[in-house]
């Protein structure tokens, strides 16, 4: 498995992401049937996982969202899982996930599949945002 180097990963315009990122609009990620924002709590344990300051993330001032999906073990999935998954299974680095979150480069991605970090199950595939 070859890791991703965020320097290689090309930006969108401004323009394209705006219009491939209103697929996501507000309103549809208030809905808590359909998506799951993180809390301080969440975003704190992702801050652990990838070795940040903490606080990293929180003093970021962006929601963090993952489309709902309860694993057979009972855990909602959070950004937590999403990061694990990054690290576990995509093989990135700590650097490519942080530099993601927080960097300046406007990216759209497709739904992938996240490990539930509570049992290690795969899920069906979920959106982040």
């Amino acid at each position: 498995m070859v890791a991703v180097d965020y320097n290689a990963v090309v930006s969108l315009s401004p323009e394209e992401f705006e219009s491939r990122a209103l697929a996501c609009a507000v309103e549809r990620l208030a809905d808590r049937n359909r998506f799951t924002k993180s809390d301080e709590e969440d975003l704190a344990r992702t801050e652990r996982l990838l070795d940040l300051q903490p606080g990293t993330l929180t003093r970021q001032g962006v929601d963090y969202f993952l489309e709902y999906y309860q694993c057979e073990c009972g855990r909602v999935l959070t950004t937590y899982d999403f990061a694990f998954t990054g690290l576990i299974d995509a093989g990135h680095s700590k650097s490519l996930i942080l530099h993601t979150f927080v960097g300046n480069k406007l990216l759209v991605n497709q739904p992938r599949k996240v490990r539930c970090s509570q049992c290690s199950r795969i899920s069906a595939v979920a959106e982040t945002y």
